[in-house]
């Protein structure tokens, strides 16, 4: 099913906050926001990564737009904060399109004006779905911490209740700490049979269930060097999915019934992580690169024996230190030993694993090979407090495989998904953004919170 296309304009329904739990976590973080006077752009080129973001950050005042009158004329002002009702417009290639409407209720501190807490219910419609209704709230204790709830109900399968919290100071130390307890249901997903060489046409829409719990701790080491820890306690399980009843048990009875039975996993991950990058979520200049281990015993709880190790870099380069023109890229290797998992736990490429013109878990197997590239070009800048930062286009490459073992990887077998994204910038935490995509699976459309890498 082609997805039909989406204006920019709708995208805006998507200010629903995942990325919210990408909150700054460093100081020099915070300072950087805001922009400086023309005149303090007189000054020598950019020597050092601090200038440069420096630099990026004053490039150009803000202009107002055709964008920032829009907001305008559908916002509605309180004394208590601004609300604007954003319609909602959402495809996939299994679920097709959904609409409906999202109100977006920013609450302020009467003292400051700074937003202290945000509100985002809605109300959408998908031929599969239903109706269904959603809740999110975000409150933020200070400028550093804050708490995500979320609580989501559809006519058919899918549901959530979700709570997570995040501190980069825990205990007035370095140490940052996240915790999160979710129940989830989605009906999205698909499964189309192991390998690069799966066909499309054995596309088996399924929902998978989560219930469980992480904790994760990230440790600063030296400089920009950190070691991560992850540890997460969940039991999982496929289900029909809302997409033409019983297409996975006719397809693949055997996968599914082992997949259909609850699973407990338990799992530990260690990373040493790398990252100089100017922020978090939002990044503009710098290099992110990890290498991590994740493992499973059956001794400590968990139902299979595994290993995942994952091998990631992401780069940054802002054009002429202007933060015009930032050319992403972004490289993974990851494949997994060990005990046999089912097809849901195991390594996929596809609509939000790497490969944008392809439907979710289009490519199932041990191991993968992601490479993307896109540049990222600021068109517009207006002001803040109507919540949009800028407007971007990126036309981009994404690049992938899977393979059974790491000596199977052909380069021949590489799938390559050309396309141009539309977003919406709200700093310091957001993004909002619509892929169009196509290859060799046709093409897809997009919407979704968070930059891809």
């Amino acid at each position: 099913m082609r997805a039909p296309f989406l204006p920019l304009t709708l995208a805006l329904l998507l200010l629903a906050p995942p990325a919210f739990c990408q909150q700054n976590d460093d100081d020099t973080y915070l300072s950087r926001s805001g922009l400086k006077s023309k005149q303090e752009l007189v000054k020598q080129e950019p020597t050092t990564k601090e200038e440069i973001v420096k630099t990026a950050e004053r490039s150009a005042p803000p202009k107002e737009g055709l964008l920032g009158r829009l907001l305008n004329d559908i916002t509605i002002n309180t004394s208590r904060g601004p609300i604007i009702p954003f319609p909602i417009a959402d495809s996939n290639k299994d679920l097709g399109p959904s609409f409906g409407i999202m109100p977006v209720i920013a609450l302020k501190k009467k003292a400051s004006g700074d937003i202290k807490s945000v509100m985002v219910p809605s109300v959408t419609y998908n031929a599969h779905l239903r109706t269904t209704l959603t809740y999110r709230y975000y409150m933020f204790p200070d400028s550093l911490r804050y708490l995500i709830f979320r609580a989501s109900l559809s006519e058919r399968v899918e549901r959530e209740l979700m709570f997570y919290y995040y501190t980069p100071r825990l205990m007035h130390t370095g140490i940052r700490f996240g915790v999160e307890a979710q129940h989830w249901i989605t009906g999205k997903p698909s499964f189309y049979g192991y390998g690069i060489d799966s066909k499309a046409s054995s596309r088996a829409n399924y929902s998978l269930e989560t219930t469980g719990e992480e904790v994760t701790l990230d440790l600063p080491l030296y400089g920009n060097l950190y070691f991560d820890f992850d540890n997460s306690l969940s039991v999982k399980r496929a289900g029909e999915g809302p997409v033409n009843d019983d297409e996975i048990t006719a397809l693949f009875p055997a996968d599914y019934a082992a997949a259909s039975e609850y699973r407990t996993f338990h799992t530990n991950q260690f990373a040493l992580v790398y990252d100089d990058t100017d922020h978090p979520s939002l990044p503009r200049i710098g290099t992110y690169a990890s290498a991590s281990v994740l493992y499973s015993n059956k001794k400590l709880g968990s139902d299979y024996e595994f290993r995942t190790y994952a091998f990631q870099v992401k780069h940054y380069y802002n054009y002429k230190d202007e933060n015009h023109y930032v050319t992403a890229v972004h490289y993974l290797l990851q494949f997994q030993r060990g005990d046999t998992l089912p097809f849901y736990a195991m390594p996929q490429l596809g609509e939000s694993t790497g490969l944008r013109m392809a439907g979710d878990g289009r490519f199932t197997d041990r191991g993968k090979f992601v490479f993307n590239i896109e540049e990222r070009i600021t068109l517009s800048r207006t002001p803040l407090y109507k919540f949009i930062s800028e407007t971007e286009i990126a036309p981009f490459l994404d690049v992938g495989t899977v393979f059974p073992k790491l000596s199977a990887f052909r380069a021949r077998d590489l799938k390559y998904g050309p396309g141009i994204s539309a977003r919406l910038v709200i700093r310091p935490q957001l993004v909002v953004t619509v892929d169009f995509a196509y290859g060799s699976e046709g093409s897809n459309a997009i919407i979704h919170v968070g930059y891809p890498f």
